[in-house]
């Protein structure tokens, strides 16, 4: 054995283990995440309120009747969202008042 032949089998190796990485982990095709603020995933807006005060009373309300929430500022007002199972719940809920 030479002392080349270690160097080759090491390069190999790498090579190897750089292939099977690049197929692994190449080809992430997921969507670019939308940082515009914009992009709520997979909650649904059922209200939109003016104040904060307003946002933290109804989400109140959402919460006391099991519903999962969350309140979130966008041009000055302040969104009400819920996921995609709980909006007919929530708006429900929200039309009926106190």
């Amino acid at each position: 054995m030479t002392t080349l032949t270690p160097v080759l089998l090491l390069a190999v190796a790498l090579g190897l283990l750089a292939l099977v990485l690049r197929w692994a982990f190449g080809a992430d095709r997921r969507a670019v995440p939308d940082h515009t603020g914009t992009d709520f995933g997979l909650l649904r807006e059922v209200a939109l309120v003016p104040t904060e005060e307003a946002a933290q009373v109804l989400l109140s309300r959402l919460h006391a009747a099991g519903l999962r929430a969350t309140a979130v500022r966008r041009d000055g007002a302040h969104l009400l969202l819920v996921f995609p199972a709980d909006v007919a719940d929530a708006k429900l809920l929200l039309r009926k008042g106190p």
